[in-house]
């Protein structure tokens, strides 16, 4: 049987079509006549059998849970099993004199698991023929099957002496009392604000890797993009740590905690910086993968997480527990930056947290979430075929000085948003809000262009996506050749017309007007708050592997520094004092590993709590 590929069950149980086989997670026992012998309630007990109370620790040894479905007198058995000892080794027993089959679908439901995880064991055929019927999937076993458990391959579980996977299920089903009589008035809404629910994101996944492979290999129910790595585990390890490598990508382990206890990693997510349709007030990302374990379902962590992400870009692939798209109102979850309640107090470093800058933004960004129930996010982005750049104090200026009906026309007619350009980067800001702005394309090399428009004077820098386009120098024939590819690229062909007829290229980089640039930035920051510039590390990366020297990136950070200097409620991070080795900087400009981003994140939090505000 342990080689098998389809599993039916014992000789003498109802004959039933294979299964298919699955590692076994939870063991759901009958008492009479299974788990002892005799029958408790005609003649009693005639022996409790000792190997069996043993396989169920053993069980638990090996990360696979114990249930009980039995009909019976419930508190004369709990009596019975606490005196044995065994009644701790067992989750969310079912005993009463209710149909099996119907309480097995509550259990499993309850718990969070698939059937086909869950193996059945009674010796009453009746009552694994009803199962059968109401539990389509569950594994079915008599008592004959008993000796035999723990040298099959289904129940060969994961190390678990500590007996982790066993508290974190007791902690559940104490949860599910308590919610169960707090509901009875209908308010479960206010059992949860109770539960004081805590979410802790551990960002170091190659350290918790195998669990992160777990979630995205196992989970089903709440596994919203079902892309799943090999089954191979060395080989699926690799897989999860090469995608988390990419400087585009931010991924986390998700841990919760409430007032009942530790459910551990119950969630995995990994987003790529753009969308296909960016969106004003939604991040700018994708999530590749989504998932989460069943242990913390009602929570609806999986929800408000979802929302604190400023709901990316998803593409849910088959079916889910929880839609996501339904709006809802959950005020009992919070982030925190330690499961240490003291220096959780102290997490947060602003009411709200804005930041401006580049391809950085969004993975800056990710990580300052831990520091500020509401972070806001405007970067560099693509749409329909154009990547639009807005870290320059230049084109922030613009976008808000010329913000009104007749620049959202212009940017509409050129394909853009105005509303992603930053416009209202200051506006409307609680008085507290740190600013965070990278302007690294005021730096960018001669060669670097952005287009002022002749009459109007707005400023835009927009390109090709993967393309160095000159949009106001381009040929004629270069744009006919443009419109001869389909409908596509007609469209961004009538762009560049558009931009060749009514702008004019400037250098990119700011030279002598860098520091008056700069000043109008500044007196625009609302009183009360703050500001961190983010700079960029001195050094890149070529297509070739080695690293160059930034010649024009070093003398504008210098300035940006010098300018700085003078004003006390204005801070400066770079990247460069946020790598620890060159391997961590990748190719691409300000592209390095997402571990950087994450010490970013960490200094312009140091530094933002040591500056005042900006006075009144």
């Amino acid at each position: 049987m342990a080689d098998s590929e389809t599993l039916a069950l014992s000789d003498d149980a109802p004959a039933t079509s294979a299964v298919p086989a699955e590692p076994v997670r939870l063991v759901v026992w009958d008492l009479d006549e299974t788990f002892w012998r005799g029958t408790l309630t005609e003649g009693g007990i005639t022996e409790y059998v000792q190997a069996h109370h043993d396989i169920i620790i053993e069980l638990a040894n090996r990360g696979i849970m114990s249930s009980i479905c039995s009909k019976n007198n419930h508190d004369e058995v709990t009596e019975i099993l606490r005196e044995r000892g065994i009644l701790d080794y067992i989750i969310f027993p079912s005993i009463s004199w209710e149909p099996k089959g119907m309480r097995l679908a509550r259990l499993i439901e309850t718990i969070g698991l698939r059937p086909p995880t869950v193996m059945f064991i009674d010796d009453n055929p009746n009552n694994l023929a009803e199962a059968r019927a109401v539990v389509p999937g569950i594994q079915l076993e008599n008592e004959g099957f008993i000796p035999q458990i723990l040298d099959d391959w289904r129940f060969k579980g994961k190390d678990d002496r500590g007996h982790t996977r066993l508290r974190q299920y007791k902690t559940l089903e104490q949860r599910k009392r308590d919610e169960i009589s707090a509901s009875q008035g209908g308010d479960n809404a206010a059992f949860l604000r109770g539960c004081d629910i805590r979410l802790y994101v551990e960002s170091d996944i190659e350290k918790y890797a195998d669990r992160a492979v777990e979630l995205i290999n196992r989970t089903n129910q709440l596994n919203f993009t079902k892309k799943r790595l090999s089954e191979d585990p060395e080989t699926a390890r690799a897989q999860l740590i090469e995608q988390c490598a990419h400087a585009t990508v931010q991924a986390g382990l998700i841990r919760v905690v409430d007032k009942y206890g530790d459910y551990g990693f119950v969630g995995f997510f990994m987003l790529r910086n753009r969308r296909t349709d960016p969106t004003p007030g939604l991040a700018n990302q994708t999530l590749v993968h989504y998932c989460w374990s069943c242990r913390t379902l009602g929570m609806l962590v999986e929800h408000w997480f979802y929302t604190y992400l400023r709901k990316p870009e998803l593409t849910v692939v088959g079916e889910v527990l929880t839609d996501l798209t339904v709006e809802r109102d959950i005020d009992w979850v919070r982030r925190v930056t330690s499961l240490d309640e003291t220096a959780t107090a102290e997490a947060a470093i602003a009411p709200e947290i804005r930041v401006l800058g580049g391809c950085e933004a969004n993975s800056v960004g990710h990580f300052l979430g831990a520091y500020s129930g509401s972070v806001r996010v405007t970067g560099n982005f693509a749409a329909s075929g154009l990547f639009i750049r807005v870290n320059s104090a230049a084109l922030l200026l613009s976008a808000i000085n010329h913000a009104g009906p007749e620049f959202d026309a212009e940017m509409e007619t050129i394909g853009l948003s105005p509303a992603l350009l930053g416009g209202d980067y200051f506006k409307d800001a609680a008085p507290g809000t740190l600013f965070v702005f990278s302007g690294a394309f005021d730096g960018a090399p001669l060669s670097q262009q952005r287009y002022v428009h002749r009459e109007k004077g707005w400023e835009i820098k927009v390109g090709l996506l993967f393309n160095p386009f000159d949009f106001v120098n381009v040929k004629e024939s270069e744009i006919i050749k443009m419109e001869s590819r389909g409908t596509e690229q007609q469209n961004l062909a009538k762009i560049v017309r558009h931009v060749r007829a009514h702008y004019r290229s400037v250098p990119a980089a700011l030279s002598a007007s860098l520091e008056p640039v700069m000043t109008a930035l500044v007196e625009m920051l609302p009183p009360a708050c703050k500001l961190v510039l983010l700079l960029d590390d001195e050094r890149s990366r070529t297509r070739r592997g080695d690293l160059q020297p930034m010649p024009q990136t070093s003398r504008y950070n210098a300035r940006i520094r010098q300018f700085a200097a003078r004003y006390p409620f204005v801070g400066v991070v770079s990247f460069t004092d946020c790598i620890e080795n060159e391997d961590e900087i990748q190719s691409g400009g300000n592209h390095y590993d997402r571990t950087v981003y994450w010490r970013a994140a960490e200094k312009i939090s140091a530094v933002a709590r040591t500056l005042p505000v900006k006075p009144g």
